[in-house]
């Protein structure tokens, strides 16, 4: 008797100590919020290891553990570590309406908003704006992307793999699989349709076929890619400068750009079908910092 009395107190020790050990690892849990646009989530302290997941900015994470400059982190039901640098414990604010105050869009009723963490990174949030009967610009779409690998610049160059900033209206809509539902004019993208890279062209910044253009430039661009299973052209360089910069698109990417704009196939569609011409829409690129010039 005296025996299972013993082993009775040690099982409820036992359990008494677990819940000890559960209440403070709940009491060292924290929960941290992402500053950064999109932030690594990896598989051990160090960039050394994999990539585990993708976290975005303002996203919230619970804190179990902390080893150095980096944080043990849950995210959903995956488990990993991220840079304690990019992470806050003080709560976002709520997110603000970019497009309220915005002085050269009068005229426009639909907005695209690119915006990049000043000049020197290919990342991006992408914000879509339309009006409302009082005139007032509601937010439709927020996501993220991708800008040129260099990142943004007021001085394009032909290959300088960078994105211009300025705001530029909406031209053709294009792909390979057929329009998705855009009321844009579209084009369907063939193995013959090219665009003209080359400055020392009397073609340089347009949309060519290569057999009828073939010898009138030097290089030209192959559309028939799967960058360009869906997109849009940004109206840039419409004076088609010589070495000013071409084939400035909005299309589908998960990585740095050569001077495009780049988000996934499902927000690009998103964006395809939503845009409509008799809106005039318009599209602005800019570091964050630089908003208020528009």
């Amino acid at each position: 008797m005296k025996r299972l009395i013993v082993t009775f107190v040690a099982i409820l020790v036992v359990f008494a100590g677990f819940h000890i050990v559960e209440r403070a690892h709940a009491a060292t849990t924290k929960t941290k919020y992402v500053t950064a646009s999109a932030l690594n989530v990896r598989s051990g302290p160090s960039t050394k290891y994999k990539v585990v997941t993708v976290i975005k900015k303002d996203q919230s994470v619970k804190v179990t553990q902390t080893s150095g400059s980096w944080d043990k982190v849950i995210v959903g039901s995956k488990t990993g570590w991220a840079s304690g640098k990019y992470l806050t414990t003080k709560k976002p604010a709520a997110s603000e309406n970019l497009a309220a105050g915005l002085k050269t869009v009068g005229s426009n009723k639909q907005l695209i908003l690119v915006t990049s963490n000043g000049y020197n990174t290919s990342s991006d949030e992408i914000h879509t704006f339309e009006r409302n009967a009082k005139g007032q610009w509601v937010p439709v779409l927020t996501t993220t992307g991708h800008i040129g690998k260099y990142g943004f610049t007021s001085n394009m160059s032909e290959g300088g793999k960078k994105s211009p900033i300025g705001k530029y209206t909406i031209g053709t809509a294009f792909g390979r699989k057929g329009n998705p539902g855009t009321k844009l004019h579209f084009r369907k993208i063939t193995s013959d349709d090219v665009w003209v890279d080359d400055p020392k062209s009397s073609l340089y910044n347009t949309w060519q076929s290569r057999k009828k253009t073939q010898g009138k430039w030097k290089s030209a661009e192959n559309m028939n890619i799967p960058a360009y299973n869906y997109g849009f052209v940004i109206n840039y360089n419409t004076k088609r400068i010589p070495y000013k910069g071409s084939a400035i698109f909005f299309h589908i990417g998960s990585s740095y750009t050569l001077g495009c704009t780049a988000t996934s196939e499902a927000n690009v569609v998103k964006i395809l079908k939503w845009l409509d011409p008799k809106k005039n829409p318009v599209i602005i690129q800019t570091p964050i910092q630089e908003l208020n010039k528009y």
